[in-house]
């Protein structure tokens, strides 16, 4: 009753305010069209042509001795990481789901798998955040590196979720032909860039309700109190609850809050490592399928941030 609930307190606010929350789909989708589409649409359909073809696991053979020993997962793995580093949000999660549909992977791999290999890309670390919004391209490398030993770490966290001595390397066949192959690997990256699209605009008239029935102002006063209490400024408080949700106005709100970039930049790396919750209802549209258990996920997103936040603490004593 309380989703229920919910659900009809968003679409009375559509309903109260048309103009508004159209404008706020309207500002999601241009987000999706200008950036995300662009960015990630090769990325699903060409790695999703590199799974169908089983060379994913042929490059994945070489890193098995580093993956098998780190991470009790196959090679592959190492490549699902390394695909997710270069292109970012949801890559990782859209791949993974595709092995395992496959018959590559199993559940609790796809778990321990999600551990590390969910991470955001260099050129929103770096580019976005870090030149962009915090006008420090020093601050950007640090998150950056801070970010990918972070979900290693995380990953090593996790390496025996699930695990029990199995065979790592699982063996599938496939009976389609190229042709087959091209035109379902078109249609699958064509139906999940669209899911993509729609769940950032969402995102968008959601945060905006949040922002203009005062519910975020709310989250970011508890918040404010409780830094007041450890010594933080209470400033943060906005750019954190806001990250809660969608990591780019997150972030968007620290640089804007005047607080030390000391302060800020292992602040932005958590959150980034986070991901948002936005995020997370995307990649979970590709994991779902994989009978994962979402609490499980939320965790290792959570451990994920925490884990990010510290190593960065440190670079940032170290470098800054």
């Amino acid at each position: 009753m309380a989703l229920v609930g919910l659900i009809l307190f968003f679409m009375v606010a559509l309903v109260l305010s048309p103009d508004t929350y159209m404008k706020s789909v309207t500002n999601g989708l241009l987000v999706w069209l200008n950036n995300v589409l662009p960015a990630l649409f090769p990325f699903f359909f060409f790695s999703g042509l590199l799974i169908k073809l089983r060379v994913v696991d042929k490059l994945g053979s070489h890193l098995s001795p580093f993956t098998k020993t780190l991470f009790h997962c196959p090679g592959s793995s190492g490549i699902v990481y390394l695909l997710s580093i270069i292109s970012g949000y949801p890559v990782g999660a859209k791949i993974t789901s595709e092995m395992y549909l496959n018959g590559a992977l199993t559940r609790e791999q796809v778990m321990r798998i999600n551990a590390f290999a969910s991470t955001s890309g260099p050129l929103f670390i770096v580019g976005a955040v870090g030149v962009s919004m915090f006008l420090d391209h020093t601050a950007g490398l640090i998150m950056l590196f801070s970010h990918y030993i972070g979900a290693l770490l995380n990953g090593i966290l996790y390496r025996n979720y699930g695990y029990k001595r199995e065979s790592l390397d699982r063996t599938y066949t496939l009976n389609q032909d190229t042709q087959d192959i091209l035109s379902k690997t078109m249609y699958d990256s064509i139906i999940s860039i669209l899911l993509v699209g729609g769940y950032i605009a969402i995102f968008f008239i959601l945060i905006d309700v949040l922002n203009n029935f005062g519910i975020l102002s709310a989250i970011s006063g508890a918040i404010s109190t409780i830094f007041s209490a450890v010594g933080l400024p209470e400033s943060l408080s906005v750019g954190i609850s806001s990250g809660i949700f969608e990591v780019t106005r997150g972030c968007l709100d620290l640089s804007t809050s005047r607080v030390d970039l000391k302060v800020l930049t292992p602040i932005a790396c958590a959150l980034i490592s986070w991901g948002g919750i936005s995020i997370h209802f995307q990649a979970l549209t590709f994991l779902s399928k994989c009978g994962i258990k979402k609490s499980v996920f939320f965790l290792q997103k959570f451990t994920q941030a925490i884990i990010s936040g510290l190593v960065c603490l440190v670079l940032v004593l170290l470098f800054m």
